[in-house]
């Protein structure tokens, strides 16, 4: 949206759509997680909310390429960059 492209945002809406994907709510069991998890590893509140939920769903691979996440340790974090090597 920021670089006014509609071919990609409707890329990333289909992306989203796609039955591989589930798209979970966010509960306050999630919310305290994240609270917690961005008080102790100081990560910005949507990265928090986003890793409490993969924990919160036992989650078996979690796939970023931000390496910050690899500080959470109940967190089965992929670095991209770090599997394409």
């Amino acid at each position: 949206m920021k670089n006014n492209d509609p071919a990609l945002v409707s890329a990333y809406e289909q992306a989203l759509l796609r039955t591989e994907m589930r798209l979970l709510p966010i509960t306050l069991s999630v919310l305290k997680q994240a609270a917690r998890l961005r008080a102790v590893h100081n990560l910005r509140t949507p990265d928090a909310i986003h890793a409490a939920t993969a924990i919160d769903t036992g989650c078996v691979a979690f796939i970023t390429n931000d390496r910050a996440f690899k500080q959470v340790p109940a967190l089965p974090v992929q670095v991209l960059d770090e599997l394409l090597v």
